[in-house]
């Protein structure tokens, strides 16, 4: 389940760090801040899906730019071709625990929706375990519902680390 978890998470954060990286839209990055919604779908060890919902404000995108970290895993981009609506990344994943895998994405982006498609390549125990993702995110609204967290971008505060 942790690759899985890996997979689906490298993926939908990619997705926010390669359109970030694009010139275009408004409010400087080209996909636009406000209330989006994403759906990732994973294929190894069995099928699994996930929407989520989240409020990303214009610091937030330009904030992935540096690629996607959290508590869990962070990604390095080698290769970051983003033009033109067509995005292509290829780099590697690390989890908390050291487990590793090679990621390669292609898809297409407007200012308010994203389809990407992730080729992993997770090295577990000297074994090549390969896995397919997905995330088709569209954006929902410019405004985000009253009360909702809303990802900035910025550190976490450290009241907040445990959470």
């Amino acid at each position: 389940m942790r690759i899985v978890s890996l997979a689906a998470a490298a993926l939908v954060l990619s997705a926010v760090a390669g359109a970030s990286t694009l010139a275009g839209a408004a409010e400087d990055g080209p996909i636009l801040p406000g209330y989006w919604e994403s759906t990732s779908k994973a294929s190894f060890p069995v099928a699994s899906n996930k929407t989520e919902r989240k409020c990303i404000s214009a610091r937030a995108i330009n904030a992935y730019l540096t690629g996607p970290v959290n508590n869990h895993y962070s990604c390095h981009y080698d290769t970051r071709n983003l033009h033109d609506g067509h995005a292509e990344m290829a780099g590697e994943c690390v989890d908390n625990n050291g487990l590793r895998s090679k990621i390669q994405i292609d898809g297409t982006y407007a200012a308010e929706s994203f389809s990407l498609n992730g080729h992993l390549q997770v090295l577990l125990g000297g074994l090549k375990i390969p896995i397919s993702t997905s995330i088709e995110a569209h954006r929902l609204s410019g405004e985000c519902p009253a009360g909702m967290k809303v990802e900035d971008g910025g550190a976490k505060p450290k009241d907040d680390a445990a959470g």
